[in-house]
């Protein structure tokens, strides 16, 4: 199991939602849902609170251990114990007397009297039954002691663990913020530029373009040096030509297609000589155009029916969450959720409803039938088609990805083999 199936799993045995959860962590529900849709793991000391809160390991949670060891039997050892206690026991009792009386009896028409063979006495049987008992008690004594005593050992491991766990987090910390130190001074000293920034100013969604601003001061200036800016997005590049200001700093505007992967570099020119430097990366600013949708729910529950080759899928309700915390996100224009195999539209399900919450909106789509007969050599999922108000569309798959059917196994949640696009060009709807 993955992390975030680790923690809903022992969310639900707690009967917890997932806002429960949250309050109990002083965090929101869609960090909780994050969570447990591994689109994100908890920081450090939220995964220590939640091995409290689940009373397990945070080792468990990360999927490193098991989760209870197996009751333990009493050893050889521990029964040698028993036995001694009991010998003491017994040994340290009274030994019993027995006092026999001899009935004298007068013989007829005189003579000695007869005195009969004394009687055996009778064998005391209550000795047995106390010594049950006793080995009864002192076996549940022991029992008692080693599970006290495992339990402690096993509250000291997870906290050890944790102090490990903790240890080796202030490392890492550490030792990333090292590395990026050893690169800011590298970067210093090969640097082109004295000064340098580039920053978006303006993102056209309707027109899907970004204009971007970027300022480069060269940390040597000659008399005569002219300069150049590139921006290269999504394959397309643009160059214009650097406007020399105060301090020698140059500065451009620059409008480009709006992709997720846009470099900015400046290149200075004295005569012959160019050189250029890479003055920043930016990375999803297409994605994050869009209002942020997740899935929660879908295709799950696969299972072999009794004809050869076939599978059966559960399509539970999907909850399709539109956050929008800033207020600043598109808005929706229209949103349908349906079933596909192989990315082609088997049925949509029905909306039953939107909800408002403090973060944004989410609603609830049901499929009419639960169980759908899945065909071998196929790959079923559902996923969210979306359009915003400028008019663009996109595909949100839900958070496991589908199951891709084969004759004797199905490929799990998740798996990589399982391709996941978002791109409306590759879905038929």
């Amino acid at each position: 199991m993955t992390v975030g199936q680790r923690i809903a799993q022992k969310r639900k045995e707690l009967g917890l939602s997932q806002e429960g959860l949250g309050d109990r962590l002083g965090v929101s529900r869609q960090a909780i849902y994050k969570w447990e849709s591994d689109a994100a793991l908890p920081e450090i000391e939220k995964l220590v609170t939640l091995s409290r809160e689940f009373g397990v390991s945070v080792g468990w949670l990360l999927g490193e251990e098991d989760e209870a060891p197996e009751r333990p039997e009493l050893t050889p050892e521990q029964l040698r114990m028993v036995e001694e206690i009991v010998g003491r026991y017994l040994d340290a009792r009274p030994p019993e007397h027995t006092v026999i009386l001899r009935e004298t009896v007068e013989p007829e028409g005189g003579g000695e009297p007869e005195h009969p063979e004394p009687q055996k006495p009778k064998r005391r049987r209550w000795r047995w039954s106390w010594v049950t008992f006793f080995v009864a008690a002192a076996a549940a004594y022991l029992s008692y002691n080693l599970f006290f005593r495992l339990d402690q050992m096993r509250q000291e491991t997870r906290d050890l663990q944790t102090a490990v766990a903790n240890i080796q987090s202030d490392v890492n910390r550490q030792i990333g913020t090292i590395t990026s130190r050893v690169e800011e001074v590298l970067q210093s000293q090969n640097a082109l530029t004295a000064e340098q920034s580039a920053r978006v100013v303006e993102t056209d969604c309707r027109a899907n373009t970004v204009t971007i601003e970027a300022r480069a001061v060269p940390r040597t200036y000659v008399e005569g040096m002219t300069a150049e800016f590139t921006l290269v997005s999504g394959g397309e590049t643009v160059t214009v030509p650097g406007e020399l200001g105060e301090n020698h700093a140059f500065t451009a505007r620059l409008t480009a297609p709006l992709t997720d992967e846009i470099t900015v570099s400046a290149a200075f020119l004295n005569g012959d000589q160019r050189q250029t430097q890479v003055l920043e990366e930016f990375t999803y600013l297409y994605s994050e155009s869009f209002p942020d949708i997740s899935l929660s729910g879908g295709v799950s529950g696969a299972t072999k029916t009794q004809e050869a080759s076939a599978w059966t899928v559960t399509v539970e309700p999907v909850d399709v969450y539109c956050f929008d915390a800033y207020g600043n996100s598109p808005r929706l224009a229209s949103l349908r959720v349906g079933l596909f195999r192989d990315r082609k539209l088997v049925r949509w399900l029905t909306d039953e409803g939107r909800q408002d919450g403090s973060t944004g909106s989410w609603h609830t789509f049901r499929l009419e039938e639960d169980r759908i007969q899945m065909e071998v050599g196929h790959t079923y999922c559902v996923a969210a088609v979306v359009k915003d108000e400028f008019d663009r569309e996109w595909v949100v798959p839900d958070q496991h990805g589908g199951y891709a059917v084969g004759a004797d196994q199905l490929s799990s949640p998740n798996s990589e083999a399982i391709e996941v696009s978002r791109d409306p060009a590759d879905w038929e709807y």
